[in-house]
């Protein structure tokens, strides 16, 4: 995490600077509580401190404000250099991944030791992975119990405490209060008693329709559905069948999650997925254009700012989804994933909603699976195949937690799968937020007519990516000609990225008709990303499923 003077801090919370929401906490010593830059208390200057995290705040004995709920909102920390791998970590804290074991096996999987990850931890965030770990169960607990009316003993279990006296003793040191001082009544009607109800705050804007444009182009058939305007999915797991449901609350800025779960120690992990699908952590106002870029520029980027990143709840169905798209219209992808979800996918014992019928195939049954007789091509087969022995073999992490050199490096080496498919898979599945497709159709053609150079926007080319899909679309308002384009000798100031190139598949979240491009073959095609048209076809630049790579299509 990047560091900043005491006077920088202070003007950021004097002024209420949105870019800083989530970057760093204020604590007040004269109440005992921390906030976000964002509040609008105005304590004095000589009785504030500065935190780099939460968890930092509530070590130092302060307590969430009530006012503004630091313990809620979105945590948007950018991350670099050596700072990467205390992301990772901090993701499998998030995701439980440490629970229940020691933290030394969480410094094995990232290759060092318990000493050096403390270290790292208290130089980025100012407490260790532990405290990190309980700060985060203990928000989701005050959550549980202003939202829910579930018992305190089930609060405990769903926030990750494996016994209650445990969580009463967490919960008594950080806060000075008794879990029961928090409760509230819920509002609404009554919950069933295996359903939970919470509200995830995001930083303005926030494009719900686009959102929900692109999860109904790539329905996968029986296991999620978009209806009324609210995401449903329904997930298999250890303990049993789960079911959520996602509604975006405008005037409340926040997502609404209905979840039915099968067991109580699987909401938090639910609730951090839901968390990452929809990109609830981003700051578009940390996304700052270059300096000395020209005022079109920054005004078209701003007209673009609430569009988020589409991610995965399974990772690997995401990528079969990805292979089994290319090339062909979405329509033709949708019925390529239903009859693989169809023939291989196992059926829900739990009508949790008519659209909900099956859950995606697993990498054991379809790295043995006969995929050419459902009129897939051998080259498709074939990485499918191989693509579910290396999760299964466990030499490949598609989650959002992996190393990501590592990681496209794996999917490289998988006869079948190029550089464009590596590129769309991170963008959707391992959360790269500097995922661009520098080889597509539309993003060559909108770099052309507004002349700047993507790198300079780094790390945050995937969100420019998606604001130049959309410039395409007929509804979105055309960005200026720019006359004063960015200097490359600017751009060589930003460090080299590692090149990036997909085909128009990854384009797919823009909606809206796209003008008709010409592809490598000459013939007149559709940018199917941009049309939303169902017989257009997915296109790019000329990069087929065998590029690179050997493969036959």
């Amino acid at each position: 995490m990047e560091t900043m003077d005491t006077e920088t801090l202070y003007k950021a919370l004097s002024s209420r600077d949105a870019r800083y929401d989530g970057r760093f906490y204020v604590g007040v010593t004269t109440t005992g509580i921390y906030c976000r830059p964002i509040c609008p208390a105005r304590p004095k200057k000589e009785h504030l401190r500065f935190f780099r995290s939460k968890a930092e705040a509530e070590k130092a004995g302060f307590r969430p404000c009530l006012r503004c709920r630091p313990d809620l909102s979105p945590t948007s920390i950018q991350w670099r250099g050596t700072a990467a791998v205390v992301s990772r970590a901090f993701g499998m804290i998030y995701r439980g991944d440490a629970d229940g074991r020691p933290m030394s096996g969480l410094a094995e999987r990232l290759g060092m030791t318990d000493r050096h990850l403390r270290r790292l931890f208290q130089e980025q965030l100012g407490a260790s992975p532990m405290e990190v770990a309980i700060s985060r169960r203990l928000h989701l607990a005050r959550q549980l119990l202003s939202q829910t009316r579930l018992s305190i003993t089930d609060i405990a279990l769903a926030s990750g405490f494996n016994s209650l006296r445990r969580f009463n003793d967490a919960f008594l040191t950080t806060y000075q209060r008794n879990p029961s001082d928090f409760r509230k009544a819920t509002e609404g009607s009554e919950a069933a008693a295996d359903t939970i109800t919470l509200r995830i705050p995001y930083i303005d804007r926030y494009d719900w329709d686009t959102l929900m444009r692109y999860f109904t182009r790539h329905e996968v058939h029986g296991v999620d559905a978009v209806e009324g305007g609210c995401y449903l999915r329904h997930l298999k797991t250890v303990r049993g069948e789960s079911c959520l449901r996602v509604e975006h609350l405008a005037k409340g800025r926040c997502l609404q999650v209905t979840l039915a779960v099968a067991d109580f120690s699987e909401v938090r992990q639910l609730v951090d997925t839901v968390r990452s699908v929809f990109d609830v952590d981003h700051n578009p106002r940390q996304i700052e254009p270059p300096e000395g870029c020209p005022e079109a520029v920054r005004e078209f980027l701003a007209g673009y700012a609430g569009l988020r990143v589409p991610g995965a709840f399974d990772p690997f169905e995401t990528a079969v989804s990805i292979i089994l798209g290319q090339l062909v219209s979405t329509a033709q992808g949708r019925l390529n994933l239903r009859k693989l979800v169809e023939r291989y996918g196992e059926r829900s014992a739990t009508a949790h909603h008519p659209k909900l019928s099956h859950f995606f195939p697993s990498p054991a049954v379809l790295a043995s699976a006969d995929l050419t007789s459902l009129g897939f091509t051998r080259a498709r087969a074939n990485a499918i195949r191989d693509l579910s022995a290396a999760c299964l073999a466990g030499t490949l992490d598609l989650s959002r937690t992996c190393d990501l050199a590592r990681t496209r490096k794996a999917l490289l080496a998988i006869k079948g799968i190029g550089p464009w498919t590596v590129e769309l898979i991170a963008l959707r599945c391992l959360g790269d937020t500097d995922a661009f497709p520098t080889s597509d159709l539309v993003i060559k053609r909108a770099l052309a007519s507004y002349r700047f150079l993507p790198e300079q926007f780094s790390p945050w080319r995937s969100y420019l990516a998606l604001a130049l899909w959309k410039t395409q679309t007929s509804a979105a308002p055309a960005a200026p000609a720019l006359n004063a384009p960015v200097s490359r000798k600017t751009a060589q100031q930003v460090p080299a990225q590692q090149a990036r190139a997909t085909n128009g598949a990854a384009s797919n979240l823009a909606a809206g008709t796209a003008p008709a491009l010409k592809g490598p073959t000459g013939k007149r095609v559709a940018s199917e990303a941009l049309a939303g048209e169902e017989d257009s076809a997915q296109v790019g630049t000329g990069e087929h499923l065998d590029k690179g790579n050997g493969g036959n299509q």
